[in-house]
């Protein structure tokens, strides 16, 4: 018995030391540092704004003129920014009336323009058609039923006269 502890041992090293099996925390040590980087980097990032923050606050706490004068800009430039978006607002809804009275313009060329054509190229084909029936009924109709008994008479001369075999 512990002669097959010694080669369960001994086979267990072997494994450990192959060469063809990579070691299991290079590979754990690479993966994860990569993976962390990005992370690390965010955590940094956002430790500086928040650190950036509470300094402005520290220092406008400490200047009340200067917090005064910044909310005073601040509010300045938010009627500027108001009055834009309203412009830009107007100037949309003035875009949007000119195209729906562009769209309203279009279906009344389409009423007046090309509705009448196209109920001229119906009349036309309807004509057409009515005269190639008349035409087939008439003319064609005859002809062809002449045709076919002459065709059948033919065929019974065609009988009749052949020599027999």
């Amino acid at each position: 018995m512990p002669n097959d502890d010694r080669e369960s041992a001994a086979g267990a090293a072997m494994l450990d030391e192959s060469p063809l099996q990579p070691k299991e925390s290079a590979k754990l040590s690479t993966g994860l540092g990569s993976s962390r980087k990005p992370a690390i980097i965010g955590g940094v990032v956002i430790v500086i704004i928040l650190a950036a923050f509470v300094a402005l606050g520290v220092l406008l706490f400490n200047n009340p003129d200067a917090t005064s004068r910044l909310r005073d800009i601040f509010i300045i430039l938010l009627g500027i920014e108001t009055m834009l978006i309203a412009v830009l607002i107007l100037l949309l809804l003035i875009a949007l009336v000119y195209v729906a009275l562009k769209l309203y313009d279009l279906t009344q060329f389409i009423e007046d323009e090309v509705r009448p054509m196209l109920s001229r190229a119906d009349d036309a084909i309807r004509t057409v058609h009515s005269r190639t029936v008349f035409i087939a009924d008439t003319a064609v109709k005859p002809v062809v039923d002449v045709m076919s008994y002459i065709a059948a008479v033919k065929s019974v001369i065609r009988t009749f006269t052949r020599p027999r075999k």
